[in-house]
């Protein structure tokens, strides 16, 4: 990504109250904010073994920071973290996706291949290891990383972003605008237990595809973290 807004980005972390008040979210780099980083590794690690999938999460790359742009976390009011989730670009070839290799054996990766190949021009993000608490309220926080769809369009200046997951657990993040493509066949990945499916984001049509109470949700927390982007409405 470019090194400007690199550097910007660092300079956080920003922070906004969310979830009628009772829960804080941030935005964050790995350099910017290790501490915070290390213990959004150590929840999605926690989160990961507690469902058997740890496969999927490559914990040397993962734990590095080097791939990854920004993460979100989400903090109780006695600062507890209750779920983050990490974002990946803008790519600069599709060969850095993830995606690629969940779809490596499955006859839905041409498909993908030719959807990332269309709007690699264009910006495109990946959204990577989200995870939630097992204490926490789940629906909720799973609610507020969906919302970090908009912050994290403007604080990378794509137009793109996408992600991939069980279908079940995709759904409950289109209420943000996101749309599961279900042209695309469903991967057995990270094995032959689980049927990942893939979601997009457009920052074009991101108001029109979201929940009208979600969007305005997401407008006040983007404009909380972001500021005056060019991109986010001006009156939510």
């Amino acid at each position: 990504m470019p090194g400007p807004l690199r550097e910007g980005l660092d300079a956080g972390p920003w922070s906004t109250r969310c979830a009628g008040g009772t829960m804080t979210l941030t935005a964050a780099t790995p350099s910017g904010s290790p501490e915070l980083w290390s213990r959004y590794v150590e929840g999605a690690w926690e989160s990961y073994s507690r469902h058997g999938v740890t496969a999927a999460l490559d914990m040397d790359e993962v734990a590095s920071g080097a791939t990854t742009t920004l993460f979100y976390v989400v903090l109780d009011e006695a600062g507890q973290m209750l779920g983050g989730v990490r974002a990946q670009g803008p790519y600069t070839m599709i060969e850095q996706s993830h995606v690629l290799t969940e779809w490596e054996d499955s006859p839905g990766l041409p498909l993908v291949t030719e959807l990332l190949h269309a709007r690699l021009s264009h910006g495109i993000v990946e959204m990577k290891s989200a995870w939630v608490d097992a204490g926490a309220a789940g629906r909720t926080v799973s609610n507020v990383l969906a919302r970090t769809a908009l912050p994290t369009l403007e604080l990378t200046g794509s137009r793109y972003l996408f992600a991939s997951a069980a279908d079940h657990v995709l759904r409950l993040w289109e209420s943000s605008g996101g749309r599961i493509d279900h042209a695309i066949p469903a991967a057995a990945y990270p094995s032959e237990q689980y049927r990942t499916v893939m979601m997009w984001w457009d920052m074009d049509s991101l108001a029109r595809n979201a929940r009208p109470e979600v969007w305005q949700s997401m407008v006040r927390e983007a404009r909380s973290l972001c500021g005056y982007g060019q991109r986010i409405p001006s009156v939510a």
